[in-house]
C-alpha cells in the first residue's frame, strides 16, 4: 500500500509544478498537516484536546504564511484537486508507516522492551530500503541521461539518505506522525531565518508556527 501511495505522491510532485506556480504549490501543500491530524484520529484512534487542534492549525497556517511570501499566479481547480489528493496520500502514507512500525504483533526477540522496539525499528527500516532497491534500479535503467557523480559524492548522498530515513523512522516509532509534521514546520522557519527572509508576512508565519509548537508541546 505504501509503495502505491509513494508512487502517486512522487508522480504528482513532478506533474503539479508544471500546471501551477511552484510557489503556490509550496503554499497549498502545507495543508497536509491537517490530513495528518484527521487520519491520526480515525486510523490510529489518537485523541487531541482543543488546545492541540488550535496549536496544529496555527502551525499549518504559519507554514503557509512563510511560503506565501513569494507566491503569485493563477490557481486552477485541477491543480487544487491534485494538491489535495497528494496531501491526503502523503499523510496517509505517514500514518500507515507509523501504524506498521508500532504494531504489537511481533515475535519476542528480547525481554527488554527497549531492545525489542529498537530491533524491529531497524528491521522494518531495512525491509523498506530493500523493497525500494528494485524500484530505484528500474528508474536508473530507464533514465536516458548519463549520471557522472563522483563515487565519494554518491557515497555521501547515500549516507545522507540513510540517516534521513532512519531519523524519520525513529520519529514514527518513538513519537508520531504529528511530531514529524511539526519538525517539518520548524525546518521551514529555520530555512527562512537562515536566508534572512524577514518580511512582515514571514515574521507573522514564524510567530504562528512557534505559538503552535509551544501550544502543542505544553499540553
Amino acid at each position: 500500500m505504501n509503495a502505491l501511495l509513494y508512487a502517486l505522491v512522487n508522480t504528482l510532485s513532478f506533474y503539479i509544478p508544471t500546471i501551477i506556480e511552484p510557489a503556490i504549490y509550496a503554499v497549498l501543500i502545507q495543508h497536509k498537516m491537517l490530513w495528518v491530524v484527521i487520519l491520526s484520529t480515525f486510523v490510529l484512534k489518537r485523541e487531541f484536546v482543543t488546545v492541540q487542534y488550535v496549536a496544529l492549525f496555527s502551525v499549518c497556517w504559519g507554514c503557509m504564511l512563510v511560503k506565501m511570501s513569494d507566491s503569485s499566479g493563477e490557481i486552477s481547480a485541477t491543480a487544487v484537486l491534485m494538491i489535495i489528493t497528494q496531501g491526503f496520500c502523503s499523510s496517509l502514507s505517514s500514518i500507515w508507516i507509523e501504524k506498521m512500525m508500532k504494531t504489537n504483533e511481533r515475535p519476542i526477540v528480547s525481554e527488554d522492551a527497549k531492545t525489542q522496539k529498537l530491533y524491529f525499528f531497524l528491521a522494518d527500516s531495512l525491509q523498506m530500503y530493500m523493497f525500494g532497491i528494485p524500484i530505484y534500479a528500474v528508474s536508473a535503467c530507464l533514465n536516458p541521461r548519463p549520471v557522472n557523480v563522483p563515487f565519494q559524492y554518491a557515497l555521501s548522498l547515500t549516507a545522507a539518505g540513510v540517516i534521513q530515513g532512519l531519523s524519520l523512522g525513529a520519529v514514527f516509532v518513538y513519537y508520531n506522525s504529528v511530531v514529524r509534521s511539526i519538525i517539518s514546520a520548524v525546518v521551514i522557519i529555520i530555512l527562512a531565518v537562515l536566508h534572512s527572509v524577514f518580511s512582515t508576512q514571514v515574521v507573522l508565519g514564524i510567530a504562528f508556527v512557534l505559538f503552535g509548537v509551544v501550544g502543542y508541546v505544553v499540553v
